[in-house]
């Protein structure tokens, strides 16, 4: 959202998020994601992270989304 702009924000629900592609990069259900603000994208690494909600639906190293659920 652009500064002086409205906008809108959503902090619940279950969305479609950025990933990386690769291997290595699959994501189980349930597992806990973080936001790595550097890279635009969902990962599994908490360290230097913020965290998003765990996911809602496995993935694979090609999917370049992870469905999560939000939490606080």
């Amino acid at each position: 959202i652009v500064a002086n702009v409205r906008g809108a924000l959503a902090v619940t629900g279950v969305f479609d998020v950025p990933k990386a592609t690769g291997a290595g990069t699959a994501i189980a259900s349930g597992a806990k994601v973080y936001w790595n603000a550097t890279a635009q994208q969902a990962t599994t690494t908490a360290s230097g992270n913020k965290y998003l909600g765990k996911t809602v639906k496995a993935t694979v190293d090609a999917d370049a989304t992870v469905r999560v659920r939000l939490e606080q």
